[in-house]
């Protein structure tokens, strides 16, 4: 048997989602992603202030769904663990928080430490190195607080205890397809997948969606047909879901905000 922290968290603002809840939830979904492989899984709590679950995996196959639910959900590490060049799967703290970038929670506990992902490589690798601010960057490209994202360390002070990252090439191209499939999307953070599912069904957009990606354990990507709009969708989604929390990326607001800057 092996014991795996998971990096996604449990968290929600819903009062009415609690562990119990979320670990069967949580559960369901690892055995619906390895329901091929000889592996039984338990969940044992919860780990740290974080709330990062823990769960214990048994069977013929564990070792490699083991290094396979480290890739798809993350996990924790020791700051003596890390190199340059290292990928990790990260989330995105508080896009909010500071004006030279944004930190991600990539799971570092010895000491406890977030990565800084700085303002300059964002504009260098999503901005086409033009001087947009932080927070227009944030906005045109749907960033939110525990948005999952895969990140590549490109500097460690042992001195400092310091991590400076860029974002890896596993999210760049996600990005880049987005982009150019030219769909309007909208983000949700803190409520599983089905239950946006059917707030959109009760709204009456069961058609002008295409489908609903889970990008994280409590964080979804909807997609919308083209000619629908992501914020009149919201406008009648939201009061079915007032505690979950929203972003969207819309492809024309991406395309005027790099014309629009030198």
């Amino acid at each position: 048997m092996k014991t795996l922290i998971l990096l996604d968290r449990f968290y929600a603002y819903n009062r009415k989602i609690d562990e119990k809840y979320l670990s069967r939830a949580l559960i369901q979904l690892i055995r619906e992603r390895t329901k091929n492989y000889d592996v039984d899984f338990e969940f044992l709590g919860l780990h740290s202030e974080e709330n990062r679950p823990i769960i214990a995996l048994s069977g013929k196959d564990e070792e490699f769904i083991y290094n396979y639910l480290i890739k798809e959900f993350g996990t924790t590490y020791d700051l003596s663990d890390l190199h340059i060049g290292q990928v990790l799967r990260g989330r995105i703290r508080d896009p909010d928080t500071v004006n030279f970038g944004l930190f991600i929670d990539c799971g570092i506990e010895n000491p406890k430490k977030d990565a800084l992902l700085p303002v300059y490589a964002l504009r260098e690798q999503l901005c086409q190195g033009k001087k947009i601010t932080k927070n227009d960057i944030c906005k045109v490209f749907g960033f939110f607080k525990e948005m999952p994202i895969y990140v590549e360390i490109t500097e460690i002070n042992e001195t400092r205890k310091e991590i400076t990252c860029k974002i890896a090439e596993k999210t760049l191209e996600q990005y880049n397809r987005w982009l150019s499939d030219g769909f309007e999307i909208l983000f949700s953070a803190g409520i599983p997948r089905k239950q946006i599912k059917k707030a959109i069904k009760r709204t009456g957009h069961y058609e002008d969606y295409i489908t609903i990606d889970r990008i994280g354990f409590l964080e979804t990507a909807s997609f919308f047909k083209l000619g629908c709009h992501a914020p009149g969708i919201l406008s009648e989604i939201g009061p079915l879901l007032n505690n979950v929390k929203f972003s969207m990326l819309r492809p024309n607001n991406v395309i005027y905000i790099l014309r629009s800057h030198k």
